[in-house]
């Protein structure tokens, strides 16, 4: 089906999306967190001038996929085969201690790319900077919670299965809103070796089966939920204000 030729408006409230033309829905608060794996890990020296202030500009820049699924645009087809990926450090000013990770697409060269643009606080950084250059950090996992939407029938899939993750289509029905998220871990790690990948191989849990509910009835739990996750999305929200307020 070409979802991009049946959208028309789109509907959001309470945590759920709703595109006109599309039988699919959508939900934020999926329990299971979105990872990226990156490799090909640069490091981009040098610095820039704003407001008149000599800033570091270094960042580290890498090619990225999604681990166990794919990012997509909803009420588009196709998926983001690859994320350019760049690592960038906080104001040393900044007093925030979170990591921080903005996902979306911008327009590199005439078309629109998909983005992945993690900010880390300076001793994190410094600490993967310096691994890098020693050659022990070649590949780059990360995991998060974030602002992108989910099918609803998907929502309790097992932690094996793929998962389609989806940025918001904008107001003029082309364009996506950037999605945003806490990152709760960044490993890194020497290039794998393909004949240890089997043995390191995680080994899926089994799930039981769900059959999603056709309407939208609100349990306790899942109230609970949508509290538990505007209160995030509020603190994530405050964080990019910081942000936005540090390099101002």
């Amino acid at each position: 089906m070409n979802e991009s030729s049946a959208l028309r408006s789109v509907s959001l409230g309470d945590g759920r999306m709703a595109i006109e033309g599309l039988s699919a829905r959508y939900i934020q608060g999926s329990a299971r967190r979105f990872r990226l794996k990156a490799a090909e890990l640069r490091l981009i020296g040098g610095f820039e001038s704003r407001d008149g202030r000599l800033e570091d500009a270094q960042r580290i820049l890498a090619e990225a996929h999604v681990a166990d699924g794919a990012l997509r645009r909803a009420g588009f087809d196709g998926e983001a085969e690859a994320i350019g990926l760049t690592l960038r450090p906080l104001s040393a000013s900044s007093e925030q201690p979170r990591l921080l990770l903005m996902l979306g697409y911008r327009e590199e060269g005439g078309s629109e790319m998909p983005f992945a643009d993690a900010f880390l606080a300076p001793s994190v950084f410094e600490a993967l900077k310096a691994d890098m250059l020693r050659g022990f950090a070649q590949e780059v996992s990360l995991s998060a919670t974030t602002s992108l939407w989910v099918r609803e029938e998907d929502r309790d899939l097992p932690d094996a299965s793929p998962l389609g993750w989806y940025l918001a289509p904008g107001s003029d029905g082309k364009a996506v809103v950037p999605a945003r998220g806490f990152i709760d871990s960044i490993e890194w790690m020497p290039q794998a070796r393909p004949e240890l990948l089997a043995e390191t191989m995680p080994v899926p849990h089994a799930a039981a089966d769900h059959e999603a509910d056709e309407d939208w009835p609100e349990s306790s739990a899942e109230q609970l939920r949508k509290i538990n996750w505007s209160f995030k999305l509020l603190l994530l929200l405050l964080a990019f204000m910081m942000i936005i307020i540090a390099v101002k």
